[in-house]
């Protein structure tokens, strides 16, 4: 095997080049970075200059100018004018007398200008003005003599390091790294030659040592070559089988999802069922669960107090025994380990991993005599309902994954759900019921006079007008009655409200005597005011009834010592017949019977008077 060194590898004096090209980059580097710390050094020293005007100098010149010692004040300027940084300090007295340490400069434009109070301590007067002319001329000019001083020494001391470093890179690494680079460019892997030729070299002892370190590089390479091939085939092996995996992964979830898609479905589902669709919808449910898990059959179970089967909605699929017919087949009462298992828990699996219990075999010997390999069975608890079971068994053994219980569980409180919304629903309709029932009983109760039981006065407002519009439209006749109890006012005075109360029921029951027609209507209007319709009756009938009425509540004889009409209680009773050009509505109706019944108490009371 032959070895090339690469025709683009630089020379070894190229590096050494290069070598020397860094070094002048960080030269360069250095004196940049000494230059920045000159140029903050003399920052930080004009910056100490105003501090110390402030602190040092104002306090000088504010003691001179309260002793008026302008000699002394004028030496305080040309010392502040001489700090680094000042080009000129002026100071102007409270009277504009100014004093300066040498002539405004005209050249120099100040960078700042510093006007400085001058206050003795703890005098709040001010005596004068320190102004203070700010230039960085004096700056950069220290910053260049510094920079310039370093820098030269600096690169003096980068020349001396890289004279040295040539002569120490030459003899020690480029003249053996040539020697090299030549024979191994020649060189060639078991060429007894080529190892002759290179024992003639000065350094043939590192040539020797050089290529056996490429052999035994060349060994390692290829062993290491070896164990990644070896590697590859491993990596490529586990990829496959975590795409396996992966992919039955995938199809498990995929699985599970559709699953809990057809769970939440149905839930959605049996919120809008009514209570009569509520068994073809549980029995539909159960099909499409059983046909989707792929099962034998899927069924429900609720039990009674005495945890006997009270019912069952089921599913099978072809060619397996229906539920109810597997029920009468299966002896539950002598079940050696799923119903004591039921008792104690709240799932119950019996497939191929059931861990081995006291009656498991014999329980799966019953089971598959049935046809039964694998069964799940959910309890479903009902808040004061029923108990029952959600189960699915299948004929051949299956495996029930954690996740199919658990949506097991779901579709076990789904269906718990469904009960407990049918007894919500069942207890609805009853109580619906029973108010229907009460309203009707409010209803007549409302309609009815509580004290004689007849109608009272809003059924006769309700029922008057339909039954005039009627009489009105198919031309039939249509009379009122209207009767009072004569002095019944006195009555109550004389014998006291109770026996009134008697009074009035005792004619209300001779008025239920005599209206005895099914469409007749008797209803009392007032404290002892009747009124009754007689639909189909012409003034003839009404007449005759009306005198028969009078007469039956006169048979009562009902004592009335204070009435002086008779000495017993009687009635005064008009009558009134529709007649179609005179009563357009059957308020005009009313007011002729209230006219009769008016007369009759005019002409004297106890009588019978009809409407002209």
């Amino acid at each position: 095997m032959a070895y090339d060194a690469p025709s683009d590898a630089p020379p070894a004096r190229q590096i050494v080049g290069r070598v020397l090209s860094c070094l002048a980059i960080v030269g360069t580097l250095a004196i940049g970075w000494q230059g920045w710390r000159v140029f903050e050094a003399e920052r930080t020293h004009a910056g100490a200059v105003e501090k110390q005007l402030h602190e040092h100098y104002s306090p000088i010149l504010a003691r001179h100018l309260w002793d008026t010692d302008m000699d002394a004040a004028e030496r305080t300027l040309q010392a502040i004018a001489g700090q680094p940084g000042v080009d000129y300090a002026e100071l102007i007295t409270q009277s504009e007398q100014r004093l300066s340490s040498t002539h405004l400069p005209l050249t120099v434009k100040p960078a700042r200008v510093l006007e400085i109070p001058l206050r003795l301590d703890g005098q709040p007067a001010r005596l004068g003005t320190l102004r203070v002319m700010l230039s960085d001329a004096k700056l950069f000019s220290h910053l260049r003599a510094d920079m310039l001083h370093h820098g030269l020494l600096l690169l003096a001391q980068l020349a001396l390091a890289a004279l040295l470093g040539w002569r120490l890179l030459s003899r020690t690494f480029v003249l053996p790294l040539e020697t090299l680079s030549r024979h191994l460019h020649r060189y060639r892997l078991g060429d007894a030659n080529a190892r002759a030729a290179l024992s003639d070299s000065r350094h043939c002892q590192e040539v020797e040592t050089l290529l056996d370190a490429l052999a035994t590089l060349q060994d390692r390479l290829a062993d290491q070559d070896a164990d990644a091939r070896r590697a590859r085939a491993e990596l490529t092996a586990q990829r496959d089988r975590l795409a396996e995996q992966v992919a039955d992964h995938s199809a498990e979830l995929d699985h599970l999802n559709r699953f809990q898609q057809l769970v939440s479905e149905l839930s959605t589902r049996f919120i809008h069922v009514t209570e009569d669709a509520l068994d073809g919808a549980l029995t539909e449910a159960l099909a499409r669960i059983g046909t989707f898990l792929g099962v034998q059959r899927c069924y429900l179970l609720t039990l009674d107090s005495q945890l006997a089967v009270q019912e069952t909605h089921g599913w099978h699929a072809a060619n397996s025994r229906p539920v109810a017919e597997l029920l009468t087949l299966y002896n539950a009462e002598s079940s050696p380990w799923l119903v004591p298992q039921l008792a104690r828990h709240s799932v119950v699996i019996l497939d191929s991993r059931t861990p081995d219990s006291r009656g498991l075999s014999q329980e799966q010997l019953t089971l598959s005599l049935l046809g039964i390999a694998t069964v799940v069975l959910v309890k479903v608890r009902v808040p004061h309902g029923p108990l029952g079971f959600f189960g699915c068994d299948t004929a051949t053994p299956r495996a029930w994954s954690e996740q199919e219980v658990a949506l097991l569980r779901l579709v076990g409180e789904m269906l718990a759900n469904v009960l407990a919304r049918r007894l919500q629903l069942r207890a609805l309709q009853a109580a619906r019921q029973d108010l229907e029932d009460s309203n009707v009983r409010l209803h007549r109760q409302a309609r009815r006079d509580a004290l004689t039981g007849l109608a009272n006065r809003l059924h006769f407002d309700e029922i008057k007008r339909p039954l005039f519009d009627s009489a009105q439209l198919n031309r039939s006749p249509l009379s009122l009655v209207l009767c009072d109890v004569d002095h019944f006012k006195a009555y109550n005075d004389r014998y006291g409200h109770p026996r009134g109360d008697t009074c009035l029921a005792r004619v209300s029951e001779a008025l239920r005597a005599v209206f005895r027609r099914s469409n007749d209507l008797i209803a009392r209007i007032g404290g002892e005011e009747f009124v009754v319709i007689l639909p189909g009756a012409d003034r003839e009938l009404a007449m005759e009834l009306a005198e028969e009425m009078r007469e039956a509540v006169a048979a009562l004889d009902i004592e009335h010592t204070a009435s002086p009409v008779a000495p017993h209680v009687t009635v005064s009773v008009g009558v009134a017949t529709l007649d179609l050009a005179r009563h357009p509505d059957i308020e005009a109706l009313i007011d002729d019977v209230d006219s009769a019944l008016y007369r009759a108490k005019q002409q004297g009371r106890n009588r019978v008077i009809g409407a002209d």
